[in-house]
């Protein structure tokens, strides 16, 4: 066993777990990860179509990352947050120039969830009231405030601690809650939601909260149109726009952040995952000229671990040097082409979303009903890993049907085609 550690105890450990953790369980020990693969055990690979939360956009354990990690542990780990270190300064300085618009202003955070929470709290001091818009389906995390921003989860204890919010319909096009067709619809969402905003809310928003992709809801990418209607939606009703790019940001949809692709710039963004490069690093780009936080509003104590800083500005570089961008763009269009093709020949193929490598399959039981294939969608993940491909899966407790391929943007051709073979393959077996 790894480290020396026998089957008993291993056993033991997973006794001790509490629980609560969202994605399923696995039923694999991990030994090594490297690029777009990871080893269980016995010595069996396994190609990564999750990133690990989609999270090691340039691979597991890059040797640049690696590098830099390794340097800065030979000088120090942890450093309070009210001391400058020279990894935190440079990261901040890189973020700032990556940033689109006016998104200059830099803070840091541990996890998503309390970097959604710290874009909050920055919109609150920058706008009166209490009130917050958030799409349908959207997801910021698991605090109590950004669980109580999130798609309705089953068995929710905590809502009682979240703060006011209206949710309104997003532009989920296959699914049009309205039963139209864009572009004909002229946006009917958009409306929606500002006489929805406007009829309900019994104070001015403060803001609204958005994926420019759901991630977590079902990989819905929205129409080109949307996203400046809803930044003019927002402007027109004093509300500052949020944008959560914890997953699409740094290389997942072929740029460094959606709101490059999508020529919208939100007010505030909240970034992460695969910026740390396989370190904890995650963060908020906000407009210059906005009021800053108050001494401590919103401080952590290792949200400034220089290791994660190290890590974060090697993955920049790396994207960089190997041009990912690129990278992810043409990989991602091999996936959808071959999907897309594959949607035509099988009713269990409903949908083939997303930009660069973050790619959402709707698994339907029929194309013209469009019932959702949800029990489909769990099998299509326990099959993938008996194969050796590791797919992801919208929302849990099998309540999604959507499957996810948002491998690491180094994955390489011959692992692109093998994907593809498994997920035809599966494909094949559930439909027959």
């Amino acid at each position: 066993m790894a480290n020396g550690a026998t089957e008993k105890e291993l056993k033991a450990g997973r006794l001790a777990m509490l629980g609560g953790g969202v994605g399923r369980e696995m039923p694999l020990v991990v030994k090594k990860a490297r690029a777009a693969s990871l080893w269980d055990m016995n010595d069996k690979e396994y190609i990564d179509c999750t990133s690990q939360a989609w999270s090691v956009n340039v691979g597991h354990c890059h040797p640049a990352v690696m590098a830099a990690v390794s340097e800065q542990l030979q000088n120090f780990t942890h450093i309070r947050t009210s001391f400058d270190t020279v990894p935190k300064l440079l990261l901040a300085k890189k973020l700032s120039e990556l940033g689109p618009g006016r998104l200059k202003k830099v803070a840091y955070s541990l996890t998503g969830s309390d970097a959604n929470e710290g874009a909050m709290k920055l919109a609150m001091r920058n706008r009166p009231g209490d009130m917050f818009v958030a799409l349908w389906d959207g997801y910021y995390g698991r605090t109590l405030a950004t669980l109580n921003m999130s798609w309705p989860h089953p068995n929710n204890r905590f809502s009682a601690w979240g703060g006011p919010k209206i949710r309104v319909p997003q532009a989920y096009c296959y699914r049009c809650p309205f039963g139209l067709s864009h572009p004909s619809c002229a946006l009917e969402c958009v409306r929606f939601a500002k006489e929805s905003i406007l009829k309900n809310a019994a104070e001015p928003p403060v803001a609204l909260m958005m994926e420019p992709i759901q991630g977590s809801g079902g990989m819905i990418d929205f129409p080109a149109d949307y996203y400046p209607a809803m930044r003019k939606m927002c402007d027109e009703l004093g509300m500052l726009l949020i944008w959560d790019e914890i997953q699409t940001g740094f290389g997942r949809v072929g740029d460094w952040f959606a709101a490059n692709i999508y020529n919208t710039t939100p007010d505030i963004m909240i970034i992460g995952k695969g910026l740390g490069g396989g370190f904890p690093m995650f963060g908020i780009l906000a407009r210059e000229d906005l009021k800053s936080f108050e001494p401590g509003d919103h401080s952590f104590t290792f949200a400034h671990f220089p290791v994660s800083m190290a890590a974060a500005r090697a993955s920049i570089q790396v994207i960089e040097e190997e041009n990912l961008l690129e990278r992810s763009r043409r990989i991602g269009k091999l996936f959808s082409d071959a999907l897309n093709a594959m949607k035509d020949k099988y009713e269990l193929i409903g949908d083939v979303r997303g930009p660069g490598l973050m790619i959402g399959i709707e698994l339907v039981k029929n194309k013209v009903t469009k019932e959702p294939a949800r029990e489909e969608a769990h099998a299509f993940v326990n099959e993938g890993l008996k194969r050796g491909v590791i797919f992801g899966e919208s929302k849990y407790l099998r309540l999604g049907n959507v499957v996810k391929i948002k491998p690491p943007l180094v994955i390489s051709e011959a692992q692109v085609e093998r994907v593809l073979e498994v997920f035809e393959e599966i494909t094949r077996s559930l439909t027959t």
